[in-house]
């Protein structure tokens, strides 16, 4: 999909996202130019341990740790991310 969005408008900005609900990268091995990848994070929804987010202290570290995990992958690739969603 990628080439074919190129050979329309070769400078498109492209916004991909993540596996599992756009909270892990790993499956990107290569980046695309031009591209920024989409992170969500859910903690109002319930994510990511399933209960009610109410912003203690341990879901606040969790959370932490899941978006310092993203944004390894920012740095690593030079490319970058842009939270869908906000948390608390």
């Amino acid at each position: 999909m990628e080439k074919a969005i190129r050979e329309v408008d070769p400078d498109h900005i492209l916004f991909l996202d993540g596996n599992t609900y756009s909270m892990d990268f790993s499956a990107f091995k290569d980046v695309l130019p031009n591209c920024v990848y989409a992170i969500h994070d859910y903690s109002t929804m319930g994510f990511p341990g399933g209960e009610a987010y109410r912003g203690t202290k341990e879901q606040k570290e969790t959370l932490q740790k899941q978006y310092e995990r993203k944004v390894e992958f920012m740095k690593a690739h030079q490319v970058p991310v842009r939270p869908r969603s906000e948390t608390r």
